[in-house]
């Protein structure tokens, strides 16, 4: 479910440089000092879900209709880069997502081992916040150590397809680093 809203954020984004790009003014539904979104980034909220009583198909069928969007904005190259550059940001959860779990061909034991790795990584964070003792080194520590793990479930082969599923590195100007590893 988290992958829709990062890909919905993208779809935000390409659809609001459209919108002003035509010289219309951004969809702004009021919230905050004048601070709003566009019909996806408002789906992304609770409340609004709830008012509008989205249900589970329909909030399944979001990345679909965002990358449908994007295709009548975007040529396939440029869709194809965004793609990459959305799976350098996901972190290790991105193998637990459908789309890259069936094309990796990732396995039910290899998932496990995944989201294993990933709930202990956010026990030891979730700890070290509630006990006040945030240590930046230790949070890099319980990443280094979630993302060995996540890599030595993946098979040489799947190594490989997710290198040329990732594309080349990018780098985000404020610190962001696409990895080839799929690490942060």
């Amino acid at each position: 479910m988290r992958a829709w809203i990062r890909i919905l954020t993208i779809v935000a984004v390409a659809v609001a440089g459209a919108t002003l790009a035509g010289g219309q003014q951004p969809f702004q539904p009021g919230f905050g000092k004048g601070k709003g979104g566009d019909y996806f980034t408002l789906l992304q909220n609770a409340q609004i879900k709830g008012e509008l009583k989205v249900t589970d198909q329909q909030t399944e069928k979001l990345p679909a209709a965002a990358l449908k969007a994007l295709a009548e904005v975007l040529d396939a190259k440029q869709l194809k880069r965004l793609r990459e550059i959305y799976l350098q940001t996901r972190g290790n959860s991105v193998y637990l997502e459908a789309d890259v779990k069936k094309e990796l061909k990732v396995t039910d034991d290899q998932a496990k081992k995944i989201q294993a790795a990933l709930d202990h990584q956010l026990k030891e964070q979730q700890a070290m916040f509630e006990s006040g003792n945030f240590d930046f080194e230790k949070m890099q520590e319980l990443q280094k150590a979630a993302a060995e793990t996540v890599q030595g479930t993946l098979t040489q082969e799947q190594k490989t397809a997710w290198t040329k599923m990732i594309g080349e590195p990018f780098q985000m100007k404020g610190g962001f680093k696409g990895k080839k590893g799929g690490t942060e």
